[in-house]
């Protein structure tokens, strides 16, 4: 293990004179020991003291002034050393000067410090501190928690993406790679003090010896070389449960306190079997990472892991534990998806392989990770796991779709290789799903376009092939060029995947392809136009995505090419035959195409006709597709609200979950900022959607079925139909939240994030303070959706209602029917009362 450490030493020099060469910097981290002793009252007003020895070099000639970051620390001035073999450089007139407020610490030294590359000499900042520590402290904190009726105190890092320097002082480079070493004093009993025997740090325990005055000193092994994001550190009491991996020794720890312990059975099962997933589809026995990967149940509400993390994992507790009274669907969604994601992460690369392997584009690891994630998820099928084959990507793949095309269609909006660089935890949190959601569904486009497997076995053989060593872009796809262009596999205008994903990668937005059908010859001649796709009527261009095009047919009894249509689409329209039989044509088949379509009228016309007849003829996820482009495309204002209606007609009589969540992301998308909405428009939208969501509201409501894929059906359709105010919904949700209120009843927690929108949508906002933090985080979602809703109908104009129907007299005579007058006088009453008792409820919820 010492050797280990000492190759890991010499490697972070050599780092710094191959790889870090090029950064504009004095003077470079080598390594950081850090001895910490925390201390942690029972009232939560805790503090740790540490030692810090920083080794350095300096990169350039004539360095007098050494610069640290550290903010909120108490420093101890007179241990601020810099040593040269034991020598003390620093000023004795001038040591050293604090900037609070800057985050700045100068270390002023008598001579300067010489240049590594000449005299490979080193240097030791040595001083020693102190933290105040509370709830609210960035970078390191103490959470409370109750066990037993008792108070409890937990503390944790969450240093990504820049608040090391929180934790000690540092080099605040993200740039910067240095190996850690950890000695941590834990304290023995003592009255008014926490006792805590639970220390975890980013590397593993060396050894445990006790000190004169009762400490336990536990050292650890030194870290590989890392930089600030993803040191970590948890010290607490808490309990453990492990599992090992089926093929390889990788083990999966979850960390919570004790008592709770079995409420992480699901998820640390979970894990174990997407780890195995994750063996299975590499095809060699390599395990993840050296050691166990430690997951920190922290009760508190937290954003996800830190994606720099590899084996201190830390999220927040209603994110890894299951209660069956407190845990919806959707939650165990979250939890599933974001562990998928993160060891989807590890295994792409980590520090904690032997060699690392590097990614010099992490927006395009963070898309990998993300589709993996989805893959992963779809073959786990909520434990029913597939024998034998490969289940292809369907629901999953239409949600990361639409996430991404959610933001993805503003001309803001940068493209995704101006990200190149970057590093992940630099990306802005507004373009999360962007780079995760876009790259993953631009993947799913290629892997539909060229075949699952082989675009799993070119994706698998690369980074297999990749190991310990840069993982490029370019490089991905000349890989995945060489391993699937054979002539079948090849565009019929030549393109590749690399020219196809490289068109996508430097342009931002998406496009939308517009379809007319020439019907007046035979075969018939088949256009396509593509032009950028927006909600207003700016920046509306031609684009030049190459675009796979797949398509089907109604009638194929003479179809040139509907098996295997092979061709892309450029900025050119493109004009191809085929015999439509007077039947329709679908682009973007399976719907994994990164765009949208609009067809003639007559086209869409025969959809509609074929979806009211007989819509199980096409395929769930074209039919998912075809909605979802209806309500884009009708609120970008590109299609009349009569062809909407007329396609979307149909629903009725749709069962499927996949159609129903493109319904629902569709009708969002009405309340997109510069979609030809007005407030009477919405409101006649939503009771066009309360007939369309009865059907199948009252079968999901009569379904007492509770296996996951139900479970998540039900809940989709019990938010939308309130959502749109379906009264039965409505009157169903007050009624489940005033039991729960008045007469203690447990409320079903796939309903509570819609009661509360009800609640707050109807201005009470008093749901409650003691609420769990499974729902505290729904509260919060719940009084978002509101707070939103509430600024669309601001913001947008009242517009016009429908002027009244005429009424018209089919006799011949001039007489008119006293019968008739008064038949249509009453309609026209009636509907007039409808529309201003609709204004009225749109205008009232503007004041809650």
């Amino acid at each position: 293990m010492i050797l280990y450490a000492v190759l890991l030493f010499l490697s972070s020099v050599s780092a710094y004179t191959i790889e870090e060469e090029c950064l504009n910097y004095t003077v470079y981290p080598v390594q950081y020991e850090l001895t910490i002793i925390p201390h942690i009252y029972l009232d939560g007003m805790s503090y740790y003291d540490c030692d810090i020895v920083i080794t350095i070099i300096a990169n350039a000639p004539n360095v007098n002034v050494i610069e640290l970051d550290a903010k909120d620390l108490e420093i101890k001035g007179e241990t601020v050393q810099v040593l040269d073999n034991g020598s003390n450089l620093v000023n004795k007139h001038r040591p050293y000067e604090y900037d609070v407020k800057k985050g700045k610490i100068y270390i002023y030294l008598r001579e300067s410090l010489k240049q590594y590359r000449l005299h490979r000499t080193q240097y030791n900042i040595r001083m020693s501190f102190s933290k105040q520590i509370t709830y609210n402290t960035d970078g390191i904190f103490v959470v409370p928690y109750t066990e037993n009726g008792k108070p409890q105190h937990v503390l944790v890092t969450r240093l990504s993406p820049n608040r090391a320097k929180y934790f000690f002082p540092c080099f605040d480079n993200s740039q910067f790679e240095a190996i850690f070493k950890f000695k941590v004093y834990e304290m023995p009993p003592y009255p008014g003090y926490q006792y805590c025997n639970t220390s975890i740090v980013i590397a593993n325990e060396l050894k445990r010896q006790q000190s004169k005055d009762s400490y336990t000193i536990v050292e650890y092994l030194p870290s590989p070389q890392v930089a600030l994001h993803q040191v970590g550190f948890h010290h607490s009491k808490f309990g453990s449960q492990r599992s090992i991996a089926k093929n390889t020794n990788d083990t999966l720890v979850i960390w919570a306190p004790v008592s709770t312990l079995p409420q992480y059975t699901f998820i640390l099962h979970f894990g174990q079997i997407i780890i195995n997933l994750i063996h299975e589809y590499s095809s060699i026995k390599r395990t993840l990472v050296y050691g166990p990967i430690n997951i920190i149940s922290v009760p508190a509400i937290l954003n996800g892991y830190e994606i720099g993390s590899w084996n201190l994992l830390t999220n927040g507790d209603n994110r890894l534990a299951i209660i069956n009274d407190y845990t919806s669907i959707q939650q165990i969604e979250d939890m599933m998806f974001e562990l998928s994601q993160q060891l989807s992460r590890i295994w792409l690369g980590n520090p904690g392989e032997s060699q690392i392997t590097r990614w010099r584009e992490e927006w395009f690891k963070e898309g990998v990770a993300t589709y993996l994630a989805y893959y992963f998820l779809t073959q786990y099928n909520h434990g029913e796991a597939a024998v034998g084959y490969r289940r292809p990507l369907s629901d999953y793949g239409l949600q990361m779709k639409h996430r991404a095309m959610a933001i993805d269609w503003h001309h803001s909006t940068p493209s995704l290789a101006s990200f190149n660089r970057t590093l992940a935890i630099d990306i802005p949190s507004r373009y999360k799903d962007l780079v995760t959601m876009k790259t993953a569904s631009l993947l799913w486009m290629v892997e539909n376009w060229l075949g699952s497997e082989k675009f799993h076995q070119a994706l698998v053989n690369y980074i297999n092939s990749r190991r310990e060593q840069y993982i490029s872009l370019n490089d991905f796809m000349a890989s995945v060029d060489r391993e699937t262009v054979e002539c079948l596999n090849q565009f019929f205008n030549g393109s590749t995947t690399s020219k196809v994903l490289n068109s996508w990668f430097h342009q931002s937005g998406y496009p939308v392809v517009n379809v007319q059908v020439l019907r007046d010859r035979t075969p018939n001649a088949i256009q396509l136009k593509q032009r950028k796709f927006s909600f207003t009527d700016q920046h509306r261009f031609d684009t030049n995505y190459l675009i796979p095009i797949s398509y089907i047919v109604q009638n194929n009894q003479n179809c040139f090419n509907c098996y295997r249509p092979r061709f892309t689409l450029d900025m050119q329209s493109y004009t191809f035959r085929e015999n439509l039989n007077d039947g329709w044509i679908l682009l973007n088949r399976n719907a994994s195409g990164y765009y949208r379509v609009n067809y003639d009228v007559y086209t869409w016309e025969l959809i509609a006709k074929t979806l009211a007849e007989d819509h199980l003829s096409i395929n769930e996820l074209n039919r998912a597709q075809i909605v979802n482009d209806i309500f884009a495309l009708y609120a970008a204002g590109d299609i009349h609200e009569n062809l909407s209606i007329s396609v979307l007609n149909y629903l009725n009589s749709e069962f499927s979950f996949v159609v129903w969540e493109s319904v629902v992301n569709g009708f969002e998308m009405l309340k997109i900022e510069g979609a030809k909405m007005t407030k009477v428009l919405y409101g006649e939208w939503q009771v066009f959607m309360q007939k369309k969501v009865a059907t199948i509201y009252k079968r999901l409501m009569a379904n007492v079925d509770q296996r996951p894929h139900t479970r998540r059906f039900r809940k989709l359709i019990v938010d939308f139909a309130c959502a749109v105010k379906y009264r039965r919904c409505l009157n169903e949700m007050r009624r489940f939240y005033s039991d729960h209120k008045n007469s203690k009843m447990k409320l079903n927690p796939d309903f509570r994030e819609i009661c509360y929108y009800v609640t707050t949508n109807e201005g009470n906002y008093d749901i409650g303070t003691a609420l769990n933090r499974f729902e505290q985080e729904e509260k919060t979602v719940a009084v978002h959706k509101v707070r939103e809703e509430n600024r669309f109908l601001y913001q947008v104009p009242i517009g016009q209602p429908r002027p009244l129907p005429i009424m018209m007299s089919t006799t011949t005579t001039t007489e008119i029917s006293t019968t008739t007058i008064e038949n249509t006088h009453n309609e026209s009453i009636t509907l007039y009362i409808s529309n201003v008792l609709l204004l009225a409820v749109i205008m009232n919820s503007l004041f809650i």
